[in-house]
């Protein structure tokens, strides 16, 4: 196989057109994508400089999680940096499974409506005033008109009938049960409503006040050099036991690898596989792995909620023709530790439906004539990683798909948030996912989620299902759900799974962790007992 890959490999560079997808954009993240950015060299920028009393810390530049002049905001990826400044109501676990208390404690009534929330005294942000209950109403109903938030965000907010805050004491009434509410809680991070009352919640995660944020965590920004990196100092409001290191530094990068290379990187993470090879050869490094749910999946340009239609992938037909076109066992033979699935629900679950997308390289062309396909059309690709591995992925598929008669087009993305959801200037585009659980592959679906309506139109098919998943308390009830929305995927075919992929993070031999220190997902928040970390 890998032989018949490199080979294939080989035609696919001398056959793919590569093209600009669209002009980078300073809004939002691509809360999807974990960043694969390595094999490229670092261009526009000077790192910060390697220090030893500082923690080194790295953020993509280029796979939409953030731009080079601001913090990114915690609501979409968190990151390790973000952790360590702006904190939720609870902690999770590891595995993201189950919370303990952070700025408050909570109570659920026994018909799992109404959570009961109590803040800690003496709360304050790093500029001194007070972290208030108010601040927690404030952020959840600024979130819900935000134009840039994660789904596990916009899926359980939209369960809440009723918010109220009455001294220290949060309610929050459901309209009807959602079993992870504590878990989400445990993710969102809560921010100040005396800073940012008056910033419309549409272009919030661009304001001024994500250069010399006011935060609630261990740190805060002391130091912001637009284009190149910022550095935190120790928040001396935060009530909690002080972090042993004094200073972090945040550099933006192009590419994880170098900066890894350049001694600009303590911590970070990624799976491709030119990366994850590379960190293992560096004698300086830890890795390690953390079981993930990582999907990397190709979506279809339908329809936006605006009407404005992509005539060539209106037919389901021809969508579920161009996907049994592409052998996705080849594909997946370029990572590590990639696992095929057919849905969003992974193949060795319980709740797996059986259904399999079927390769057959004698039927793809015969197949795309009956579903009707127009020949003359150039089908375009666009994805936003610039990793090898990526572009070696984009560029099978494209021979597979020109093998099978098609004009291709693939197109790397500066900004892979717009270009896949305003600019939509594609056919079908390749991204990437690291989810809270199996859930947020379905919310994805919800007729108002806020990117996903811009391009598959808004489509209320899934919502009722969705209901159901959301309120599921038991095994039972929740596979049956997670049936009924494979059953709608497979029969619709807007966004469709390749594999998933584990995740690595690498640690530097720079910083000393504490004994029994757990990673979880790095695109959540959990306890890592960051405060007991230490400069080797």
């Amino acid at each position: 196989m890998k032989k018949f890959l490199a080979m294939l490999l080989s035609a696919a560079m001398t056959l793919t057109m590569l093209a600009a997808c669209g002009a980078p954009a300073s809004s939002g993240s691509d809360a999807s994508g974990t960043p694969e950015t390595s094999g490229s060299s670092e261009t526009g920028k000077t790192p910060a400089a390697s220090g030893s009393d500082s923690l080194q810390l790295v953020l993509s530049t280029t796979d939409g999680s953030t731009t080079d002049d601001k913090v990114p905001t915690p609501w979409y990826n968190r990151t390790l940096a973000t952790n360590m400044m702006f904190r939720s109501l609870f902690l999770a676990n590891s595995t993201l499974t189950s919370v303990k208390p952070d700025l408050a404690e909570y109570t659920v009534s026994d018909d799992s409506l109404v959570y009961t929330i109590t803040m800690k005294d003496g709360l304050k942000w790093s500029d001194g005033e007070p972290l208030t209950a108010e601040d927690v109403v404030f952020s959840i109903e600024t979130a819900q008109k935000s134009a840039t938030v994660n789904a596990i965000y916009t899926a359980a907010f939209a369960k809440i009938a009723n918010l109220a805050a009455e001294g220290n004491v949060i309610t929050i009434t459901l309209s009807e049960p959602y079993a992870a509410m504590a878990n989400v809680l445990a993710q969102f991070a809560i921010l100040p409503k005396h800073c940012l009352e008056g910033v419309d919640p549409l272009s919030i995660d661009t304001d001024a006040f994500w250069q010399k944020p006011v935060t609630s965590g261990l740190y805060t920004v002391d130091e912001f050099k637009v284009g190149n990196y910022f550095t935190l100092k120790p928040n001396e409001h935060y009530e909690g036991t002080a972090p042993k290191i004094q200073k972090v530094t945040v550099s933006f990068v192009n590419d994880y690898l170098t900066a890894a290379q350049s001694g600009i990187a303590d911590y970070l993470y990624g799976n491709a596989t030119d990366l994850v090879e590379a960190m293992e050869k560096m004698p300086n490094y830890t890795a390690t792995p953390i079981d993930v749910l990582f999907y990397k999946y190709f979506i279809f340009n339908m329809k936006g909620v605006d009407g404005n239609e992509n005539p060539a992938m209106q037919n389901v037909e021809v969508r579920k023709a161009v996907i049994e076109a592409i052998d996705r066992a080849a594909l997946a033979t370029l990572y590590p530790n990639a696992t095929i699935l057919n849905s969003g629900v992974p193949n060795n679950y319980e709740a797996y439906n059986g259904f399999e997308y079927k390769y057959d390289a004698a039927t793809t062309k015969a197949n795309l004539e009956k579903a009707g396909y127009d020949f003359e059309h150039t089908f375009k690709i666009c994805y936003y990683n610039n990793d090898q591995t990526s572009i070696d992925l984009i560029n099978t598929v494209a021979y597979y798909l020109q093998q099978a008669g098609m004009k291709v087009e693939t197109t790397l993305s500066n900004d892979g948030t717009t270009d896949l959801f305003t600019t939509r200037d594609y056919d079908i585009g390749f991204k990437g996912k690291s989810a809270f659980s199996i859930d947020e592959w379905y919310t994805e679906y919800m007729s108002t989620d806020a990117l996903f309506g811009n391009i598959f139109g808004g489509d209320t098919a899934f919502d009722a299902s969705l209901q159901k998943l959301f309120a599921a308390t038991e095994e039972a009830d929740r596979n049956e759900a997670l049936k009924e929305l494979q059953a709608l995927e497979q029969e619709k075919v807007y966004k469709v799974p390749v594999f998933t992929l584990g995740n690595y993070v690498f640690t530097s031999d720079h910083v000393k962790l504490p004994e029994g220190v757990e990673f979880c997902n790095p695109l959540y928040s959990c306890d890592m007992d960051f405060a007991n970390w230490e400069i080797a």
